[in-house]
C-alpha cells in the first residue's frame, strides 16, 4: 500500500515538474529540451507525465515546421461537450476575429462533412459560435459568439448587411467637403490681403473633420480616422478636396455634380488588395462592381 502511494506521489511530482517547464516556455518545449530540463526523471516517467497532462488537457502537442512536436500549455477554453465540439471550438477560438472557413475546419479536425455540420450546428445552438457572411463571398465563416468580426469580413463602416452603403459614403463626402469649404472661406475672410496665409490656414487636418462629425453626432455608427481617410481618398479622386504632402487637406473649387467615383466599390473594399483578374476575388466576379457599372 505504501509503495502505491509513493508511486502516485512521484507521478504527481513528475506532472507538476513538466507542467511548470511548459508554463515557463511561451512557445512550448520539444522533448529533447524537456529531457535536458528534467534530468531527475526517467524516460518512462517523463512520457507518463506528458501523457497524463495531455489527457487532462492541461497541455497540447503542437507540430512545428519540420515536424518537431512541442509540449505547450493549453490556453484554449474548455467547453462542456464532445471531443469533436472541443476540437472545432479550439480551431475557431484560435482564428480570433478573422474567422475560419468550413474547409479549414474540415482539414483541421479530419471530420467528414456530415459530422462537421452536425457539430457546428450544436455549437451554434449553445451560442458558443456564430456564422458571418463575408463581403464579396457567398460562403460563411465561423467565429466565437461573443466576438466582433474583423473589418475584412464585414466591410466595416461602409457596408450594411454585406451591401455597400453608398448613401453613407455620399453623406460623408458631402460633410467633409462642406467643412473644408467653410474653413477655406474663413481663411479668405481673415486674411483678405495675404495670399500665403489664406493658403496655409485653409488647410486642415483630417482629425478636425472626424472631431466635427463626432461632436455633431451626424452618424449613428462609429467613425475612425482610418474610415475617414478612405473617404477623403475618394473625395480627392472626385476633385472636391486636395491633399498636400503633410496629409493636410483643403477644399477645391466647388463642382456642379458628383463624380461616379464617389461610390466606386474598390475605394472602400476591405479585400481590394486580394482582388486580381482571374482570381477567386476578381473584378469579373464582383457583384458590387457589376451593380456600380449598371448605374453609370
Amino acid at each position: 500500500m505504501s509503495s502505491i502511494k509513493e508511486e502516485l506521489i512521484c507521478e504527481q511530482e513528475a506532472e507538476s515538474q513538466v507542467l511548470q517547464i511548459a508554463e515557463a516556455a511561451i512557445d512550448g518545449i520539444d522533448m529533447d529540451g524537456l529531457k535536458s530540463m528534467t534530468p531527475g526523471l526517467t524516460e518512462d516517467a517523463r512520457l507518463k507525465a506528458v501523457n497524463a497532462l495531455l489527457n487532462s488537457k492541461k497541455v497540447i502537442l503542437e507540430q512545428m515546421p519540420g515536424g518537431v512536436l512541442r509540449v505547450k500549455v493549453n490556453s484554449s477554453q474548455q467547453i462542456a461537450g464532445t471531443e469533436e465540439e472541443q476540437a472545432i471550438y479550439t480551431l475557431i477560438e484560435e482564428s480570433k476575429n478573422r474567422g475560419i472557413w468550413i474547409k479549414e475546419l474540415r482539414e483541421g479536425t479530419g471530420l467528414n462533412q456530415l459530422q462537421l455540420r452536425k457539430t457546428l450546428k450544436s455549437l451554434e445552438t449553445k451560442k458558443l459560435i456564430k456564422t458571418i457572411k463575408a463581403v464579396g463571398s457567398t460562403k460563411k465563416c465561423y467565429i466565437l459568439f461573443d466576438l466582433e468580426p474583423d473589418m475584412a469580413l464585414t466591410g466595416g463602416t461602409f457596408y450594411s448587411d454585406q451591401q455597400l452603403d453608398s448613401e453613407l459614403i455620399n453623406t460623408l463626402i458631402s460633410v467633409s467637403g462642406s467643412y473644408a469649404a467653410s474653413r477655406r472661406k474663413l481663411a479668405l475672410e481673415e486674411y483678405p490681403n495675404n495670399i500665403q496665409m489664406q493658403r496655409e490656414t485653409s488647410y486642415i487636418r483630417p482629425q478636425e473633420i472626424a472631431q466635427f462629425i463626432t461632436e455633431k453626432r451626424l452618424l449613428n455608427v462609429p467613425l475612425t480616422i482610418e474610415d475617414l481617410e478612405r473617404i477623403l481618398e475618394v473625395a480627392v479622386l472626385d476633385g472636391t478636396i486636395e491633399r498636400r504632402a503633410d496629409g493636410k487637406i483643403r477644399a477645391c473649387a466647388p463642382r456642379s455634380s458628383i463624380s461616379p467615383l464617389v461610390s466606386v466599390p474598390c475605394a472602400v473594399c476591405p479585400v481590394v488588395e486580394d482582388c486580381r483578374p482571374g482570381y477567386v476575388i476578381s473584378p469579373q466576379s464582383c457583384d458590387y462592381m457589376k451593380n456600380w457599372l449598371a448605374e453609370l
